[in-house]
């Protein structure tokens, strides 16, 4: 991510519909796992300006790293101290240091995704918990993508199969924003059509209140369907897993 984009989600994102709906989401499924525990150890990779720490430490004690020192800069602008500049890749915790770990919007940053998740579960407690979401389909690939720094973009299938060979048992694996995804692909299409900027920009729009509501209510539909069932499609995949105990991990052949 380009560090100017930090500034931009620092200002956003206590109340734009894509941050709230994504860290709602997230906080649900922590909640639902810890089941009123406040001793956990949690983990959130690429924190970014820290409003998800906030959220999580609600749950336990957090901890957060991101590549970027302006994004670390913003955390302490919002009261989040317990950080560190580090890579997903290469992590400054002990093994098993972690009982959650978020990764959001992370994976497809990384040159290395496959490295990034087995340096995940090196830092996970054997009965720990990974959260993840990813950007969904390759052909939603956009001028959003290249603002962002990504690298690619998911299937669920892909994301499910990439877990497992890293060594972790898939809970479960849904997309998400699915509500929108028509007219989300119509707008990643027609800025395609229209591009004319030579610094690629994200779609990150500031929207009329109302309209920001609306959207985060709609998404909170969306979370009671995702309480019953996986949803076919969307525009971000998001799965749960826990490591493989190390007995019952399966050598993968060329892996």
């Amino acid at each position: 991510m380009y560090d100017h984009e930090y500034e931009a989600m620092f200002g956003v994102e206590d109340f734009y519909w894509w941050f709230v709906a994504r860290r709602v989401l997230t906080e649900e499924l922590i909640a639902g796992e810890v089941a009123g525990s406040r001793t956990m150890r949690i983990l959130d990779i690429g924190c970014g300006t820290g409003a998800n720490m906030k959220t999580f430490a609600r749950h336990g004690m957090t901890v957060g790293i991101d590549s970027s020192i302006d994004a670390l800069h913003f955390c302490q602008k919002r009261g989040v101290q317990t950080v560190a500049l580090s890579e997903v890749e290469k992590m400054p915790f002990d093994d098993g240091a972690f009982d959650v770990i978020t990764a959001l919007d992370i994976l497809e940053h990384t040159d290395d995704d496959l490295e990034a998740l087995r340096e995940i579960r090196r830092v996970a407690r054997s009965a720990g918990l990974l959260l993840i979401a990813v950007p969904a389909y390759g052909f939603l690939w956009s001028e959003h993508d290249e603002a962002l720094k990504h690298r690619r973009r998911y299937t669920a299938h892909e994301l499910r199969n990439k877990l497992s060979i890293t060594g972790y048992e898939v809970v479960r694996t849904s997309y998400f924003i699915t509500t929108l995804f028509f007219p989300i692909l119509a707008l990643r299409i027609w800025q395609g059509l229209f591009k004319k900027s030579i610094h690629p920009k994200t779609s990150l729009k500031i929207l009329p209140a109302w309209l920001n509501d609306s959207l985060i209510a709609l998404l909170w539909l969306e979370r009671q369907v995702l309480k019953w069932m996986n949803l076919p499609f969307g525009v971000s995949v998001i799965a749960v897993a826990r490591p493989v105990r190390h007995g019952q991990l399966k050598k993968t052949p060329g892996m």
